[in-house]
């Protein structure tokens, strides 16, 4: 079992809420598909868009039947008759739940969750290394649809880009998950999923388009949230703007420096009012560098002990993942890590980490000193930290020092 120790009372006493209300999320049993709660507590349901978000803290967790089970489900649910959309929330049984499906013309649809679902499927194959998330019939089936019926099927402009109708009712698609944006055509995080299953499909030229688009939707400022029948929105957006950055869209360099430093203040002066939706910040963040930022929200996710199931799970997920800059790649026996440890945070231990077939230990020690043992597992692992790479045996250990001076 994945163990989190820390000269920080605050985060050892985090991790193990964190942990515990996750895995008492699960509902694999009789009955049921491997599954685990993602939705509204009140909610006996697995939605789309909440599986996305807590599959990784879920794999960290050993919940990888779950994983493969739901997102296999969902990827079975996209059909020609429902326009390769796939249905929003499942029952544990695998039933459809009818509270957000009226029919396959009137059922509650957000373009993100079309290809956040294939990417983050993707994902998992970089943290598991297991082949049936690639050779799987129906997510490979998912993969092509996702990237090619489904475009084709609501790309009126022939752009290469899916629009949605600009109207306020979930029930006939959305552009975004942020459902207060429902008039958007196109939104700032369908542009980015999108762009983002294109790389990890190795369709880079496809890619360079959606990114030559999301260019022109720059003001000197910041990004257009979105486009509405009037034009680019600059209006700010919630996920149509703070997904962007998370999936890459955004780039790298001064232009997306600034971009952040827009999302930062508005972050500040008009917060969601979901709680899930701050679930998303840290992520972005200690990708981005922007490291007290997003220990900043992680605290405040930490400190809401908020019972929405994404919240203990993405939790898990930004102590591990987020604070050790892991960037997993068990298909090719390898992992990257980089130190995202805040100031108050002297050291991190994570003990037990799944990387595939491998159990490794990683002891974090500022942002100066990582030691790595491989626990167990079939052959060696790469272990990148910085620009040092070793290969590591089961049993052995790399201890890299930076010169901070």
């Amino acid at each position: 079992m994945l163990t989190l120790t820390s000269s920080s009372a605050y985060v050892e006493e985090a991790f193990v809420w964190a942990r515990k209300r996750a895995l008492d999320w699960v509902r694999t049993g009789p009955g049921n598909l491997p599954s685990y709660w993602a939705g509204y507590p009140s909610r006996p349901m697995f939605y789309s868009r909440d599986v996305c978000h807590q599959a990784a803290g879920a794999h960290l967790l050993g919940l990888d039947a779950e994983n493969f089970a739901m997102f296999r489900h969902f990827a079975r649910s996209a059909t020609p008759a429902r326009k390769w959309f796939p249905i929003w929330a499942f029952h544990f049984d695998g039933r459809i739940a009818d509270l957000d499906y009226h029919d396959d013309e009137h059922f509650v649809r957000e373009i993100p969750a079309v290809f956040d679902l294939a990417y983050r499927a993707l994902e998992q194959y970089d943290w598991t290394g297991d082949r049936r998330w690639i050779d799987d019939p129906d997510l490979a089936a998912y993969y092509r649809h996702s990237a090619g019926e489904f475009v084709e099927a609501h790309d009126a402009d022939g752009d290469g880009i899916p629009e949605a109708g600009g109207t306020a009712d979930i029930f006939l698609g959305t552009a975004t998950y942020n459902e207060r944006e429902a008039p958007l055509l196109v939104a700032g995080d369908g542009l980015a999923t999108q762009y983002a299953v294109l790389r990890k499909l190795g369709r880079h030229a496809d890619a360079d388009r959606i990114q030559a688009t999301y260019d022109g939707w720059w003001n000197g400022d910041h990004f257009a949230r979105g486009i509405t029948k009037d034009g680019l929105d600059f209006d700010w957006g919630l996920e149509s703007h703070t997904l962007v950055p998370l999936f890459g869209l955004s780039g790298t360099g001064e232009r997306n420096e600034r971009f952040l430093d827009y999302l930062e203040a508005r972050m500040e002066s008009d917060p969601p009012l979901n709680i899930e939706s701050f679930s998303y910040w840290p992520e972005f963040l200690f990708t981005h560098g922007r490291d007290e930022s997003a220990w900043r929200w992680t605290k405040h996710l930490i400190d809401s002990r908020d019972d929405y199931p994404e919240i203990s799970f993405t939790v898990v997920e930004h102590l591990v993942a987020g604070l050790l800059g892991l960037r997993p790649d068990a298909p090719n026996a390898a992992v990257a890590i980089t130190s995202h440890l805040p100031a108050e945070i002297d050291n991190l231990i994570a003990d037990n980490l799944p990387l595939g077939a491998w159990t490794v230990r990683i002891h974090q020690v500022g942002r100066h000193t990582t030691e790595v043992t491989v626990l167990s597992g079939p052959g060696p692992l790469a272990v990148t930290v910085g620009t040092e790479t070793h290969s590591l045996e089961p049993g052995r250990t790399a201890r890299v020092t930076k010169d901070l001076s």
